[in-house]
C-alpha cells in the first residue's frame, strides 16, 4: 500500500509541476509583444476591410451622407482631398444615377508600424455599379491603403489604384 501512495503523489506532484508551468507559459504568451503586434495587425486589417469598401461605395440618392462617410473614414491626406469634394461635382455624382457597391474581396497588411500607428495594407476589391436603367456592371480593381491609428481607431490616410499586373 506504501508503494502505491507513492507513485500516487509522485503523479499529483509531476501533474501539479506540469499545471504551473503551462500556465507560467501562457501567462507569458498573452503579454509578449509578439501577441499586441498581432492583434494590432489583424485589428488593422479588420478596420482597413471595412474603410476600402466604404471608401468604393456611393449611392447617388444620399451623396451628401456618402461624402461625410468617406471624411469619417479618413484622415491626412486623403480626408483632406476628399473633403475639397466642390458642390458641382456633387451635383455630377447625383446625376449620373449610379450606386456603387465596393467589396473587398481579399486583403493582406504589407507593412505595420505599431509605435507609430501606421499600416499599408493591400485590397482586392470588386465594385458592382448599379445605373438606374441599365444592368449592373462588376469590375475588379485592386488598391494600395495607408492606415493612419487615431483616437478614434484606424483610418484611411491613403488609397491609390494599382494598375493591373503591378506587383
Amino acid at each position: 500500500m506504501a508503494a502505491k501512495l507513492k507513485i500516487a503523489i509522485a503523479v499529483f506532484a509531476a501533474a501539479c509541476a506540469f499545471a504551473g508551468w503551462a500556465g507560467y507559459t501562457w501567462f507569458t504568451a498573452t503579454a509578449s509583444e509578439a501577441v499586441s503586434y498581432g492583434n494590432s495587425r489583424d485589428e488593422a486589417l479588420k478596420s482597413g476591410r471595412e474603410l476600402v469598401a466604404r471608401l468604393t461605395s456611393l449611392d447617388h440618392h444620399r451623396v451628401d451622407q456618402g461624402i461625410a462617410d468617406w471624411l469619417a473614414a479618413s484622415t491626412g491626406p486623403l480626408r483632406d482631398q476628399l473633403g475639397k469634394t466642390d458642390d458641382a461635382t456633387r451635383r455630377t455624382l447625383t446625376k449620373d444615377a449610379t450606386v456603387s457597391t465596393g467589396k473587398v474581396l481579399d486583403a493582406a497588411i504589407s507593412e505595420l508600424d505599431d509605435h507609430a500607428g501606421t499600416a499599408k495594407m493591400l485590397a482586392s476589391v470588386e465594385i458592382t455599379m448599379a445605373k438606374e436603367g441599365a444592368a449592373p456592371t462588376t469590375k475588379r480593381n485592386r488598391f494600395a491603403a495607408g492606415l493612419t491609428r487615431t483616437d478614434e481607431g484606424w483610418k484611411l490616410s491613403a488609397l491609390d489604384q494599382l494598375p493591373v499586373g503591378a506587383r
